[in-house]
């Protein structure tokens, strides 16, 4: 495969289209001689071994089907691939934003997030479900502090029990 670069839009086209695949423009024939860039089309001297245009090896020079002298090194013809690179995992900063939110007002729903985010591929999403988790723990802390300490009451458990059970006929004021 010869790589072409386009005149008109600079993107570099396979030889064998005869068109530039980005714009249109038809490539004038090149007469494939040894001295012939691939790339610009330009005719080189005897003794360059890169166009002295453009600096593309001229790689019909060397043809792979002749054995290159002791001195002399093979330089094949130049192939473009492209490589797909998968994409980098991206966790939504809006997810990120409502785990903080729902971990500062306690809430189930900030615990499920900050757990989803700490299991994620991505460090900046672990990182921010880890920090939400800390929130958590800190809060747990501090509910068996100030239980502890005797500032909550049993009572509000056994009424906080009772208002997620929806039985509100039970709760002492």
């Amino acid at each position: 495969m010869v790589m072409r670069r386009c005149p008109q839009c600079g993107s570099t086209t396979d030889d064998i289209y005869g068109f530039c695949i980005k714009c249109g423009h038809e490539f004038p024939k090149i007469e494939i001689s040894k001295h012939t860039c691939p790339l610009c089309g330009f005719q080189n001297p005897d003794e360059a071994d890169f166009c002295v245009k453009c600096g593309t090896p001229l790689v019909f020079k060397n043809p792979q089907n002749q054995a290159p002298q002791s001195n002399e090194t093979v330089i094949g013809p130049i192939v473009i691939e492209r490589v797909n690179q998968p994409a980098e995992p991206h966790t939504s900063r809006l997810l990120i934003l409502l785990g903080y939110l729902f971990s500062i007002l306690g809430g189930i729903l900030g615990l499920i997030i900050a757990i989803y985010l700490s299991t994620r591929k991505d460090p900046v999403a672990r990182k921010h479900g880890h920090i939400q988790l800390a929130i958590f723990v800190f809060y747990i802390v501090l509910i068996a502090v100030l239980y502890a300490t005797g500032n909550i009451p049993p009572e509000v458990f056994t009424n906080y029990r009772q208002m997620i059970l929806g039985n509100f006929s039970t709760i002492k004021p």
